[in-house]
């Protein structure tokens, strides 16, 4: 149970998760910003300027052909207020207006989370820029400090020989070479 309990504690405390929780307390009072929005202004406009369209007085709802207009106003009938104005004892209609809202709401929550991600992805870039711009200073300034050695190429310089090795050398070579062979001379051969 206690190891249970930590890893609970664990999973709650992640970043990831306080998050998402910030995100969907936000999301939350945004959608509720955006139907105020919608029932609160866009709609009362909407159905104003459809009162001048005839047969749209009371908003856009569609009354059904299964409704039942009331006959009487007894206790025993039961009556339902129309959106229209008239009493029902079945009303069956569709609120156009209730669709709309929900449209509204869709496109202007997903307008903003548009311009949200366009704005973090803008800022993302620009950052990615301004860290490699950074780095890129920071190694020409690298490469400045270092103190640049150019290296002349090795020359190869023979040392000067004495003469008298010289001459010890030329000496040892000549001994080295066979002796060619001599003529023999007619003394040699009487001999």
């Amino acid at each position: 149970m206690k190891k249970l309990i930590q890893e609970f504690k664990s999973f709650i405390t992640r970043g990831n998760i306080l998050d998402m929780a910030v995100g969907v307390i936000i999301g939350g009072a945004f959608n509720t910003i955006v139907t105020t929005l919608n029932k609160q202004i866009l709609m009362p406009v909407v159905n104003w300027a459809l009162s001048y369209i005839p047969g749209m007085e009371s908003g856009l709802y569609t009354i059904l052909p299964n409704s039942k207009l009331a006959t009487t106003n007894t206790a025993a009938d039961a009556i339902i207020l129309g959106p229209n104005g008239k009493g029902y004892t079945v009303l069956n209609y569709i609120d156009w207006s209730a669709f709309i809202e929900s449209i509204l709401n869709f496109f202007f929550i997903a307008l903003t989370l548009f311009i949200i991600l366009k704005v973090v992805t803008y800022l993302g870039k620009k950052r990615k820029e301004l860290e490699e711009k950074a780095k890129a200073d920071k190694e020409a300034e690298t490469e400045a400090l270092e103190p640049v050695v150019e290296e002349a190429p090795e020359e190869v310089i023979e040392p000067v020989k004495d003469p008298v090795v010289e001459l010890l050398e030329e000496i040892r070579d000549s001994l080295k070479k066979p002796e060619p062979p001599k003529k023999r001379t007619k003394k040699d051969s009487t001999e």
